[in-house]
């Protein structure tokens, strides 16, 4: 499995466009996806940023629907009007650390 991190840079006042517009990407596109696990999506409090993490079952399932014409839809001119910039990172999993117990994956 790995860990999707996309980091968005927002104008302020268009960051609740910004964040539908993401979460639109994974309600109509993403979630109907091969290899697709689960998102959240987080906005900051200054309203500067919004940030999707995403897990997925293999980087090829998250590149396969990336080329698909759904996504490629959904990124119009209406989707960047309200961005910034993009910060994309692909993670593998390490660690996780839990409240209930310290659990190490290796």
């Amino acid at each position: 499995m790995i860990t999707f991190v996309n980091v968005f840079t927002v104008l302020p006042e268009k960051q609740e466009d910004a964040l539908r517009k993401i979460q639109q990407v994974y309600v109509e596109v993403a979630r109907y996806h091969s290899g697709f696990v689960s998102a959240k999506l987080l906005k900051s409090d200054d309203g500067t940023r919004v940030t999707a993490i995403a897990n997925w079952e293999s980087v090829e399932q998250l590149v396969a629907m990336r080329e698909t014409q759904g996504f490629k839809d959904l990124h119009n001119q209406e989707f960047f009007d309200a961005i910034v910039s993009v910060e994309p990172h692909i993670y593998s999993n390490a660690n996780t650390i839990e409240v209930s117990s310290i659990k190490i994956n290796s």
